[in-house]
């Protein structure tokens, strides 16, 4: 049986023909022990927002060429920074965490409470789908490169898990000049953010822009408006126009970013992506890119639905050999969870400049150009921990989580070589 690694990590292959990983000098051994995580505990979601943090996301008084100016706005729901380093301005929300809401553990793990974040956030089996549904890319397809060093396919759930799961990854493996390609599976037009966003719109009295009738984005004459409240079309949109910012940030090129629409009312499920739809997905890309590398949200340390489906699709895909190199990021919601033996990717302060960066194009807000800070509504606590403790957390094919082995197939033998 093929081990799974992940090429973007360095792989080498041994003598009797098995793919083993070499970490290299992007992953550092897990220097936190099971029992010190277990020994965090639970903690509450307590206070609001407080003082702007002038080094959040990357933008501290000093940071040169950033062209951002620390300046309150009255209607704020934050103290904000002001954006001047392109046009149309905008602010970036800033969440500063209270004492003990992050926990900063020894080498400088900062973890989240762990108390459920969200309704979605409590699933353990994930949802399969319709076998005889079909996903047709809305888009060309990037084409193969003979010249590609290596190409490296990651898959994000929704907008914005490419930054705060897979940033270092993906930016390591542009940094060593692999072919980086992203596969945005959802757009994120279900999230429970809109409601916020909505008040805030009625509150400063923005109408949102729909240019043409259905994109949200700069107000021009003659524009439709409706005040007060985004429609999922429009909320797809303005997530999808967050994820192409951030891509660019992180070094991906824009004609190497796919929007695979699994969440939209012609998708299997509409609502949320199913295994069935992630692994069409990824089949395509496998097919596509002989010997790639493919990397998503894990498949064991997961409870929230879009995540854990996408990670089984992959999964399955490596036990049928449609892939042979694979490795999953663990969200920062769920690293308190036990799970397969992981690493943890570290960024050079060149990959972590671009990470902070593409995390503030998720916490920027500014209606009149479409952007509504999904991020900063939706996972405010998690920005705030990755502007502490910039790391992937990953793992490739190991023995899942105990209590969650029903979500792999029966009968598989998972082999591994520990990486730790």
């Amino acid at each position: 049986m093929v081990a799974s690694v992940a090429a973007p990590l360095g792989v080498s292959r041994g003598p009797n023909g098995r793919i083993v990983a070499r970490l290299a000098s992007v992953l550092e051994s897990d220097p936190v022990s099971r029992d010190a995580r277990h020994r965090t505990g639970r903690f509450r979601w307590a206070g609001s927002l407080g003082i702007a943090v002038a080094a959040l996301m990357g933008i501290c008084t000093g940071c040169a060429g950033t062209g951002a100016v620390q300046k309150a706005r009255p209607t704020a729901t934050a103290v904000a920074v002001q954006r001047s380093d392109r046009p149309g301005g905008g602010y970036v929300e800033q969440a500063s965490p209270g004492q003990g809401q992050l926990t900063t553990l020894p080498g400088g793990v900062v973890l989240l409470p762990t108390t459920p974040h969200g309704p979605d956030d409590n699933v353990t089996t994930p949802v399969q789908g319709s076998p005889g549904w079909t996903w047709q890319p809305a888009q060309l397809l990037p084409a193969p490169r003979p010249q590609d060093r290596h190409v490296d396919v990651f898959y994000a759930p929704h907008p914005d898990d490419e930054t705060l799961s897979m940033g270092v990854l993906i930016t390591a493996a542009v940094q060593r000049g692999d072919r980086v390609i992203l596969v945005g599976l959802a757009d994120g037009r279900t999230t429970g953010a809109v409601r916020a966003i909505s008040t805030r719109l009625a509150a400063e009295h923005h109408g949102t822009t729909t240019p043409g009738g259905t994109t949200p984005g700069r107000a021009t004459p003659g524009s439709a408006t409706r005040p007060g409240g985004l429609s999922r079309d429009q909320v797809g949109a303005a997530r999808d126009a967050e994820l192409r910012r951030a891509a660019t940030d992180l070094g991906i090129r824009p004609d190497d970013l796919v929007l695979a629409h699994l969440d939209a009312p012609d998708s299997d499920d509409g609502a949320i992506i199913t295994v069935t739809e992630a692994e069409q997905v990824m089949r395509t890309f496998a097919a596509r890119y002989p010997g790639a590398t493919h990397v998503t949200m894990s498949d064991v340390a997961e409870h929230q639905q879009d995540h854990l489906d996408a990670g089984v699709a992959l999964h399955q895909l490596l036990s049928a050999s449609a892939v042979t190199a694979a490795a999953w990021t663990v969200s920062r919601l769920w690293w308190h969870l036990p799970g397969p033996t992981w690493t943890w990717a570290l960024p050079t302060p060149t990959e972590r400049d671009r990470i902070r960066r593409a995390a503030r194009e998720y916490l920027t807000w500014n209606p009149a150009y479409g952007e509504y800070a999904f991020g900063f509504y939706s996972v405010r606590w998690q920005f705030a921990a990755l502007d502490r403790d910039v790391r992937d957390r990953v793992h490739t094919d190991g023995p899942p989580t105990p209590g969650v082995t029903a979500r792999r197939p029966v009968g598989r033998s998972s082999s591994h070589t520990g990486n730790s």
